[in-house]
C-alpha cells in the first residue's frame, strides 16, 4: 500500500528558539495525521536515538503509541567507510558532541578512541587539540551521501567550511 509523503523542514541552526518553534510545528502536523487515523513513519538519517531531531519529535507525541526502529549510527557507518575499528580489544571509546573543547580534552585524556560529532563550528580548535594530545583523526563529511568526503589529513580542511554532517574518529597514537 502506497501512502502520502509529507516533507518537513528542520532548520540547521543553533537557535534553540527557532528549533523549538519548528519542532512544535512539525509535531502538530504529525498529531493531525495520527488523529485522522493514519499510520505515520518518521524517517531520519543515522540512529534515531543519538543526536537526532527524532528525539524532539518523539517527546511531542508521547501520548501516542510509537515504535522506534534503530538505525545505523553515523559513526559506525563512517568507521565502515574508513575500514577502521572504532575500538578493539580492551580499548575504550567515547562519543561526544564537540561543542566544548574543554570536554573534548577531558575525553581525549580518558579514552583510547573518541568519536567527535558536530565538529563544524570548532574544527580548527579540535584539530590542534588532537595534535597536542597525540591523536590521529579521520574526517568523514556527509557519510553515505553523494557528496561524501573522506580525509586522512585533517589539516587539509583547516580554514574551510566544514559541513554540519561531519565527524572525526580519533585514535590515540601509540
Amino acid at each position: 500500500m502506497k501512502g502520502d509523503v509529507v516533507f518537513m523542514e528542520f532548520p540547521m541552526t543553533y537557535s534553540k528558539e527557532d528549533l523549538k518553534t519548528k519542532w512544535e510545528e512539525n509535531v502538530k502536523k504529525i498529531k493531525e495525521l495520527l488523529d485522522e487515523g493514519k499510520d505515520v513513519a518518521f524517517i531520519t538519517i543515522g540512529d534515531p536515538m543519538i543526536y537526532s531531531t527524532y528525539i524532539y519529535i518523539l517527546k511531542g507525541i508521547e501520548d501516542y503509541e510509537v515504535e522506534t526502529i534503530p538505525g545505523i549510527t553515523s559513526y559506525s557507518a563512517a568507521a565502515s567507510r574508513l575500514n577502521i575499528p572504532i575500538a578493539e580489544g580492551n580499548e575504550t571509546f567515547a562519543v561526544i558532541s564537540s561543542g566544548d573543547v574543554t570536554e573534548i580534552s577531558k575525553a581525549l585524556d580518558m579514552f583510547d578512541n573518541v568519536v567527535l560529532m558536530k565538529i563544524s563550528r570548532r574544527y580548527e580548535e579540535i584539530v590542534n587539540l588532537l595534535k597536542e594530545k597525540s591523536f590521529k583523526g579521520y574526517l568523514v563529511i556527509k557519510c553515505g551521501h553523494k557528496e561524501e568526503k573522506i580525509s586522512y589529513d585533517l589539516d587539509r580542511y583547516i580554514g574551510k567550511k566544514i559541513d554540519y554532517l561531519s565527524l572525526i574518529i580519533t585514535k590515540k597514537v601509540k
